[in-house]
């Protein structure tokens, strides 16, 4: 019994552990442009440099913040000045973004 909740316990810290790499990083797009208060930004998950996985918008002065991806997904949400914010999509998932 004690070696079953001891493996159950590093069970769960094992996979705690390794859940941070799934965050989603936020950066501003170098390409782009910053015409009218809005700014060009993209979203992806740290690590996965696949483009299709890829949300690219626009972030307005006021933090309220509408993307995309090549597959017609959409992003709302807003980002506070730091890079730091909750973002939702059509289906009602969450995403919490950090600055890059």
């Amino acid at each position: 019994m004690k070696r079953f909740i001891l493996g159950l316990a590093f069970f769960a810290l094992a996979s705690s552990a390794f859940a941070w790499d799934n965050r989603y990083e936020i950066k501003t797009d170098p390409y782009g442009s910053s015409i009218g208060g809005s700014t060009e930004i993209e979203m992806r998950k740290k690590y996965d440099y696949d483009p299709s996985n890829k949300y690219r918008g626009e972030i307005d002065s006021d933090g309220s913040v509408r993307m995309r991806n090549m597959d017609g997904d959409r992003l709302r949400g807003t980002i506070d000045s730091d890079g730091y914010g909750r973002l939702r999509d059509q289906d009602g998932n969450t995403y919490r973004v950090r600055p890059r």
